[in-house]
């Protein structure tokens, strides 16, 4: 998930308005009717010249310099504070910046006109030094004054899902979500991750409607599919995920296709694994270690295949033969892996009625896959329904979202 851009912090730093100050603070300067004195302006002036040249050690020596003049006043005060916060952020002590940038804006000098950015530049800042509650504090005061802002709203959401408060972080996307129309992308990424979390049936499966309404692109699905194969262990589940990958366009990454490849040969898919992996090869994906991995893994696909292909023309002589579902069911296999879905959903039906499965809910995806390519919907939607195991049934979601 991209992290909320920041705001460029042309107040803070314009060289030849630094934090309000005139020019190349000439002493003394007046601003806003007051001054800065020529023992505080002098090493200002020497902050201002290093905080140009990037010197930022430099530049803190000579607001130290400032700091040590006594008696100074409020305002003097404020513009050292001015410049030290701007170094503190360039110099990464993001939470040292936050603190200073929060008693500035807490203090009667900051013009009333700055405080409104200064906040949200504030709850970026306290998020980088992840400090969430700080960040959603000022994130949420900013919004007040600017409640459409699509980089705070964001913001507040992530900091309630930094500290695993989802369901805050839900309410705060729901509310972004509603504010723009498309809903941002990551707004709704996010919100099906937090459902994910608090193993939200009906909110998981409200947000994967959402998200793939407004964004049904193979980006899109190929960062929803990801998380699901990351976390998969379930060989059926993995192989569906993976087949769904590859026909919403989203099978571009060779981890991904030499995964798969392997997953098809030990699933007893030679023939589809040596096409996938003939896939990724043809579409360049692979070079260095992985292109080598990648040829082996194509060897032992091809191995795998032959011998399917050597099968093929006495598969319809063991159809009629078979005597029981599990034996249908290796027949559609080998017609799936061979990419023939008219006979392989003709062999997995038969099982299906035939009953009697060792895994009906592997029998059932792989007929629900070969419907949807053959374009029968209401045919892939039935299969895809009968899926019992929830999590299996999960992966069914997603295929019956692609299938429409």
């Amino acid at each position: 998930m991209r992290k909320a851009r920041w705001v460029v912090l042309s107040t803070v730093l314009a060289i030849a308005s630094v934090a309000g100050v005139a020019g190349g603070l000439l002493v003394p300067v007046t601003v806003q009717a007051q001054e800065v004195s020529a023992k505080v302006g002098a090493p200002l002036k020497g902050a201002q010249a290093a905080i140009g040249k990037k010197q930022w050690k430099a530049a803190l020596a000579k607001l130290d310099e400032a700091d040590q003049v006594t008696p100074k006043s409020a305002f003097e005060q404020y513009k050292i504070n001015e410049l030290r916060w701007y170094v503190y952020l360039q110099q990464g002590r993001n939470a040292d910046a936050a603190n200073l940038l929060a008693k500035q804006i807490s203090s009667p000098q900051m013009p009333a006109n700055e405080k409104v950015q200064r906040r949200k530049t504030l709850s970026q800042l306290y998020f980088r030094a992840e400090n969430y509650p700080a960040a959603i504090e000022a994130g949420n005061a900013y919004l007040k004054s600017v409640p459409g802002d699509k980089d705070t709203q964001m913001l507040v959401a992530q900091g309630y899902y930094k500290q695993k408060d989802y369901k805050n972080a839900i309410a705060a996307g729901q509310r972004a979500a509603k504010s723009s129309n498309p809903p941002d992308e990551d707004i709704l990424q996010l919100i099906l991750r937090c459902n994910y979390e608090l193993d939200d049936k009906a909110g998981t499966d409200a947000a994967l409607e959402s998200l793939l309404k407004y964004y049904p692109t193979p980006a899109a699905w190929g960062r929803l599919l990801d998380g699901y194969i990351s976390q998969t262990k379930h060989d059926h589940e993995l192989l569906a995920l993976y087949r769904l990958s590859e026909d919403v366009g989203a099978l571009d990454d060779a981890r991904h296709y030499t995964d798969m490849t392997q997953a098809l040969v030990i699933g007893g898919f030679g023939i589809e694994g040596e096409r996938v992996m003939q896939q990724g090869l043809e579409a360049g994906v692979f070079e260095g270690d992985s292109l080598t991995r990648a040829e082996r893994t194509l060897g032992a696909a091809t191995r795998k295949a032959d011998s399917e292909r050597q099968a093929l023309p006495g598969a319809q002589a063991q159809l009629a033969a078979a005597k029981t579902g599990d034996e249908l069911y290796k027949v559609g296999m080998l017609y799936f892996s061979a990419g023939d879905y008219a006979k392989a959903s003709d062999a997995l039906a038969k099982a299906v009625a035939k009953g009697g499965l060792s895994d009906a809910d592997a029998v059932n995806m792989l007929l629900g896959v070969s419907l949807a390519r053959q374009g029968n919907k209401s045919g892939a939607i039935k299969a895809l329904d009968a899926i019992k195991d929830p999590g299996f049934a999960e992966v069914a979601k997603l295929w019956k979202l692609h299938v429409g």
